[in-house]
């Protein structure tokens, strides 16, 4: 039942009900089949996710005084219960999803996926020869009787191993113990091996070592082998998840009472109550921290399943052209006669190249300044910027050392950087720099020109024609000073709190202005609404859970204003809550590219404002991260949100609605036909292209 009293779905429920719309997803037959194959990739790496960012958290909170988990409606026990079993009953849908579905959707497109079944005969000697001469030098075996061993051995964290019993033929009375690492590097999860009966065939990685694992421990009978791997670097996000006082009284308790972060180890389902008693006792795993997993763990990969043939994969769609960028030699130029919007990955992220490419060698260009967020080598910016300051520019960046990433990887990018002269600010705590935004000054003989990037989704992503983003390009002087005054608090990194006033008007500022904002909108909305006028508010946005703006969109609701929330992952907010939210409706929507935009559109009595950002409502964004919201202010480039807005509220293909208790429920298609925003979109900027550059350079 729901607690009418306190009206917000639990987050980590509603994250497994985002992850079962994967799995709606991966079951839809119209599908291509390797996609479907990525839905189960992406619902194990939230699944894991999942585990390593919101099962800790609860774990920690069960130690926690019963005072403060009451004031927060949170009963981690029962919670994890209901957790456990529903993660457990969407895992055997996995399963069947996968062995009743896709495999044998494979089959018809004559691929052969091995999948808990013998080698074909004429595979094994292939398997045998890639071994010896591929994998073997990659292995590395270690017994795990401590008689036999000079250290405990450890699991390595991330790291796939097969846990093998085996016995020795001069001593069949004696079980023996072994651990084999799965090398991923450089061989990845799955190989190819030659085709057979007219099939592609594709095996498993740790297959092709259990095949072959007599051959590394000759003279023992290998009787059994399950697949393990331990996630150590579980996150507690206390600080993230609530207000600043409550969370350091949690945090003392927690210390007092040493709490230590568990580990968790994930087994392949069939692994024996005897072998995991035995790891219990010789590697010293707390069997509560075992978890089972499906036939095989991991399961991430399957987004890295080998691309076979075309027909697997939904049709290559072309990065479209923007024409009112072609229209002019300098990408300054362009910027100058409007504002430029790109809708990614639909349209080529070529001017953002050229943006920064052109900032790095422009004589006019004295100053960069650009939040990176995170750094990835894939990024095409970090080459313009070391160009950029080796060419005379002072150029400044803001970057998060990404633990989830290599980073390794991340130091040697920092240390080109610095040598290069870059100065190089990292975020702490607090203060992370979320927002995707970026500065350039030019100094001409007028005086100064200032060009910004200002984005919903970050560079390191721009390029992988993955994720749905969009990216403004402008020079409008209001919004450009107002970057540059936040790039110059940036630069202090003092905290917000210690400043009582920022002239934010245009640019809206977490930690400063945006929260404020947002609530003076929708009052703005019920006050329209309440005087006959026109109002909505529609929300596009990955996660929401600010039960302060939550309560708000609520009032909204009752007042008659149209309330239509778009999310794609996790939703506080519960739609269709008679005399409270039955005039809100809750959408979430997953299709062939990820979802990461971030749209306010308000109706203002017909003089309608649209807004983009980076920033999910939730505590975390808007009171621990420094996000920007900005507003489309060129009436072609609202017209063109509009429409994708249109789209995706008219979506009845890849839209589910959610009801009271967040189930995921298909849209009945109407007499408008099949909608799909996506391809929508698509068609829209394909419109675009086609009608040629709407600013005609003189």
């Amino acid at each position: 039942m729901i607690d009418v009293a306190y009206p917000y779905f639990d987050t980590n429920l509603s994250w497994l009900s985002n992850n079962y719309r994967l799995l709606l997803e991966a079951n839809d037959e119209t599908v291509p089949v390797r996609e479907r194959l990525r839905f189960l990739g992406i619902y194990a790496y939230q699944t894991k996710e999942f585990f390593r960012v919101r099962v800790p958290n609860l774990l920690a909170m069960a130690e926690v005084s019963n005072d403060i988990r009451t004031k927060l409606n949170l009963f981690p026990e029962s919670l994890l219960e209901h957790i456990y079993e529903t993660v457990e009953n969407q895992l055997t849908e996995f399963n069947e999803i996968l062995v009743s579905g896709i495999l044998p959707a494979l089959i018809e497109q004559g691929v052969h996926l091995y999948y808990r079944e013998p080698f074909a005969p004429d595979h094994q000697p292939y398997l045998r020869k890639f071994f010896i001469d591929k994998v073997f030098r990659c292995l590395q075996p270690v017994f795990l009787d401590s008689r036999r061993s000079s250290k405990t051995p450890v699991f390595e964290s991330k790291q796939l191993y097969l846990v093998v019993r085996l016995q020795h033929r001069e001593d069949s009375e004696e079980d023996w113990y072994a651990s084999v690492n799965v090398p991923f590097e450089p061989f990845g999860r799955f190989l190819e091996l030659p085709e057979l009966d007219g099939k592609r065939h594709v095996a498993f990685l740790e297959d092709v070592i259990r095949e072959n694992l007599p051959l590394l421990f000759p003279g023992y009978d290998i009787l059994e082998s399950y697949a393990i791997r331990v996630e150590r670097e579980t996150e507690l996000s206390i600080e993230d998840e609530y207000p600043m006082q409550l969370a350091q009284r949690i945090l003392k308790q927690l210390e007092k009472r040493n709490f230590i972060q568990p580990s968790q180890y994930f087994y392949e389902s069939g692994m024996p109550l005897y072998m995991r008693e035995y790891l219990v006792n010789k590697v010293a795993i707390p069997m509560n921290e075992f978890h089972e997993r499906g036939d095989y763990i991991y399961m991430q990969d399957l987004g890295k399943f080998p691309m076979l043939s075309k027909r697997l994969d939904y049709p290559y769609q072309r990065p479209v052209q923007n024409p009112d960028f072609d229209e002019y030699t300098s990408i300054f130029e362009s910027i100058q006669t409007a504002d430029q919007l790109l809708h990614l990955p639909y349209q080529s992220y070529e001017p953002i190249v050229r943006f920064f490419n052109e900032a790095a060698v422009d004589p006019h260009v004295r100053e960069i300044h650009v939040s990176l967020y995170k750094i990835s080598p894939n990024s095409f910016i970090l080459n313009s910027l070391i160009s950029a300051s080796r060419n005379g520019k002072r150029v400044t960046t803001y970057v998060e050392l990404n633990t989830k990433m290599d980073i390794q990887e991340n130091l040697q990018w920092s240390k080109k950087m610095r040598d290069a002269g870059v100065k190089i600010i990292l975020s702490v705590p607090g203060l992370k720099v979320h927002a995707k935004m970026a500065l350039v000054k030019r100094k001409v003989q007028k005086g100064w020109e200032r060009y910004a990037f200002l984005g919903t989704g970050g560079f390191y992503r721009l390029t992988s024609r993955e994720i749905v983003d969009h990216a403004l390009l402008t020079n409008h002087r209001e919004l450009t000073n107002e970057l540059e005054l936040l790039f110059g608090y940036l630069s202090t990194q003092d905290e917000p709190k210690k400043y009582k006033y920022l002239p934010f008007n245009f640019l809206q500022v977490t930690q400063f202005t945006l929260q404020k904002k947002l609530l003076e909108l929708i009052d703005r909305e019920i006050a329209n609404c309440n005087a006959g006028l026109k109002s909505f508010v529609t929300i596009k946005i990955n996660q929401l859970q600010d039960h302060l703006l939550i309560d708000k969109l609520y009032q909204a609701g009752q007042a008659g204003v149209p309330v239509h929330v778009i999310v794609s992952e996790s939703c506080g907010l519960i739609s269709g809550l008679p005399s409270l939210s039955d005039n809100i409706v809750v959408s979430r929507h997953v299709d062939r590219y990820i979802e990461n935009t971030r749209i306010f559109h308000f109706g203002n009595r017909g003089n309608d404002e649209i807004f983009l950002t980076s920033c999910d409502w939730t505590h975390r964004n808007l009171h621990r991260r420094i996000d920007i919201c900005f507003p489309v202010l060129d009436e072609s480039l609202k017209n063109q949100m509009r429409m994708v807005l249109r789209n995706y509220a008219n979506d009845n293909q890849k839209s589910v609605r959610l009801d009271l208790y967040q189930n995921n429920l298909r849209i009945a298609e109407d007499s408008k036909g099949k909608v799909r925003a996506q391809d929508a979109n698509y068609r829209l900027v394909e419109k675009i292209e086609k009608n040629g550059p709407t600013r005609k350079a003189e």
